[in-house]
């Protein structure tokens, strides 16, 4: 029985992990012996398997985000201008996933056509060709079998690669990341909450009264709801957990802000950060707002760390257990 239990209480801390958002890779210029060919044509190959099963028949769209110059810099293709993301600096993978999310509401809220889309063949790949350089977001793929449900968050690419020899590869191979997800328990609940955070306008008196939030079911508008000061620029909603996808957008971005989304579980951070007068300045985030992104971090830690205890416990009293 405790084996059993360790078991279980392994599998679950696996399936945290892996729900964390995942990024397939921008390349990095620091070992770059040469610049980018920004004329030439690339191509980008994407694997969807787990185990030894590979997941024909999935349909994969690819969206391209930015171009990209020779000297590696990103900048927004028409139609992902006006969500004013900045792409260049970027250094953690966080940053990018706080990107990649931000990205897939922003295409669902404003129905942007894909650049291509591909289904998977029997090997579970799908092959994109005469790409230009450039930044690419594959969106995710969510593969239904009789025991179980794998999950591919979306991915981020960027075209060509930098290889170990410091080259470009502009024929890219990428493995989608999976999440085992367990088996829906019928009548369960869940609840998710979107709140909104302020950053680099403290001090300043034109922040908006409130601002409109439109959420999404599997792709289709929920509803609309008003974050303000009278509720904590916070929303909760509670819905039957049926393994629906879920995204939201702020509506009407304020003229002077940044906005990024991002997701952690089933809490989602609007993030609204002041565009500074001096670009010299660096933003100073502001002490008003919620700070949920930090609460759930140590969240992950607390069950982390419990997790650890308990299996430290199980083990001793199974040892206990079979000493005697």
């Amino acid at each position: 029985m405790a084996t059993r239990r360790m078991g279980v209480i392994l599998l679950l801390l696996c399936f945290c992990l892996c729900l964390m958002p995942q990024y397939a890779g921008a390349a990095s210029t620091t070992d770059a012996k040469e610049p980018i060919v920004t004329d030439r044509e690339c191509t980008l190959t994407m694997s969807y398997s787990y185990d030894e099963a590979a997941f024909a028949d999935q349909t994969v769209m690819l969206y391209h985000i930015a171009d990209l110059s020779a000297d590696f810099q990103y900048t927004l293709t028409q139609p992902f201008v006006p969500s004013d993301l900045i792409l260049n600096g970027i250094q953690t993978n966080g940053e990018w996933n706080v990107i990649r999310s931000t990205l897939e509401s922003y295409i669902l809220a404003n129905d942007i056509v894909p650049t291509a889309t591909a289904i998977t063949d029997e090997s579970g790949k799908v092959c994109y060709l005469g790409l230009k350089p450039g930044l690419y977001l594959a969106s995710a793929v969510t593969v239904v079998q009789d025991t179980f449900t794998c999950f591919f968050d979306s991915a981020l690419v960027s075209l060509p690669g930098l290889g170990v020899n410091g080259l470009w590869e502009y024929s890219v191979a990428v493995s989608a990341k999976p999440a085992v997800l367990p088996p829906i328990e019928p009548d369960e609940t869940i609840q998710f909450r979107v709140v909104k955070l302020w950053k680099g306008d403290t001090g300043r008196t034109d922040r908006p009264k409130s601002i409109e939030v439109e959420i999404f079911r599997d792709g289709i508008h929920h509803e609309t709801v008003v974050l303000s000061e009278e509720n904590h620029w916070s929303y909760n909603w509670e819905t039957k957990d049926d393994g629906a996808t879920w995204n939201v957008i702020e509506r009407n971005v304020p003229i002077g802000y940044n906005m990024t989304v991002e997701q952690r579980d089933t809490v989602f951070v609007l993030t609204n950060t002041r565009i500074p007068d001096d670009p010299e300045k660096p933003d100073t985030p502001s002490k008003t707002g919620d700070t949920t992104n930090i609460l759930l971090y140590a969240v992950i830690m607390y069950v982390s760390g419990t997790g650890l205890i308990l299996l430290g416990i199980l083990g001793k009293r199974y040892r206990h257990e079979k000493t005697n």
